[in-house]
């Protein structure tokens, strides 16, 4: 996948790697689901139809841009898989949607050995994004554990990586870049971080009408606005229901950030087009960022590690897939 200097990191470092963070044992479970899944199916000729499987391929490649047949197919070479080996992912992934609610009967009743996981588990994780998130991860992590230790103890040869087990190689990355962490995130920029990003991370808490005809939209917007109605009566006369949603401004698309950012609490914005619809907004609260807050601390400690990973990957990973 990538190589720092004399360093190469493939399959079985990446699943030592997201073993450590405990990301791996919950992602066999969802694979040995969706092969129960694809096994129930051809039991009770349930497996999905051709179309939707088509449908699903097309966003599938919408989504990762891959637009053009010789596009795709390069993208399944990368990934060392075949067109049957995608579309049996794909159906996979469709069965466990269907039946989400009832997974773990179905795993039950139809047991899948540790070998048929390990067969397919990494074409499940490459068409789950896994697989790059894994890798991304792990390059970030090598790359600064890399440019600290192992470039300082290169001469001594305390901290080979081409040697031991990559379970061995993981476990010295990731001490190591938790130490890089202690000391990169400190209370001060925490705070610097927060003032870098005082508008991105204001926070709105807000009741809304969600309306698929701007006609409608604009009707509710004048009952709340000129005839003093309640979002709450106006969604009981529009036979709709009133949702809660609250988010940071750099969490919602550009265009109308302007309009969040302008409001105040109490304040009604809208009808505003977003989310594939026109919506009518109350907001309720709306918070400026604080080093108080456990949830933008934890932000702001994400985007100090997050630089600190994109630099590091930067300056010492090369990427061979």
């Amino acid at each position: 996948m990538f190589a720092i200097n004399d360093a190469e990191f493939g399959w079985e470092e990446i699943v030592a790697a997201a073993e450590a963070w405990g990301e791996w044992q919950p992602f066999v479970v969802e694979t040995r689901q969706a092969l129960a899944c694809l096994a129930y199916a051809a039991e009770s000729n349930q497996l999905p139809a051709a179309n939707e499987v088509r449908e699903a391929a097309t966003a599938f490649r919408y989504a990762h841009n891959l637009i053009s047949a010789e596009e795709t197919q390069t993208w399944l070479d990368r990934g060392e898989m075949t067109v049957s080996d995608w579309m049996n992912c794909l159906r996979g992934q469709l069965l466990v949607q269907r039946w989400a609610t009832t997974l773990e009967q179905i795993a039950a009743a139809h047991p899948v050995s540790e070998e048929d996981v390990a067969t397919v588990i990494r074409d499940y994780a490459v068409c789950a994004g896994k697989l790059g998130a894994w890798a991304q991860k792990l390059a970030g992590h090598a790359a600064v554990a890399f440019q600290v230790v192992w470039g300082r103890a290169a001469e001594s040869g305390c901290f080979d990586a081409t040697t031991g087990s990559p379970r061995d190689l993981v476990f010295r990355i990731e001490a190591e870049f938790d130490r890089q962490r202690q000391q990169t995130v400190t209370p001060k920029q925490v705070e610097t971080k927060i003032v870098d990003h005082r508008l991105d991370w204001i926070r709105f808490d807000c009741r809304y009408l969600r309306f698929a005809d701007e006609r409608q939209a604009r009707e509710a917007a004048f009952c709340v606005t000129e005839d003093g109605l309640t979002l709450d009566e106006v969604a009981r006369d529009a036979h709709c229901e009133v949702r809660h949603w609250s988010f940071y401004l750099d969490e919602i698309e550009a265009g109308v950030r302007p309009h969040f950012l302008a409001a105040g609490q109490g304040d009604w914005l809208g009808p505003i087009r977003m989310l594939n619809a026109f919506s009518l907004f109350s907001v309720v609260a709306k918070q400026m960022p604080a080093a108080g807050d456990p949830q933008i601390k934890q932000r702001a400690e994400q985007a100090i590690i997050g630089g600190m990973m994109e630099q590091a990957i930067n300056e010492r990973v090369k990427w061979m897939m």
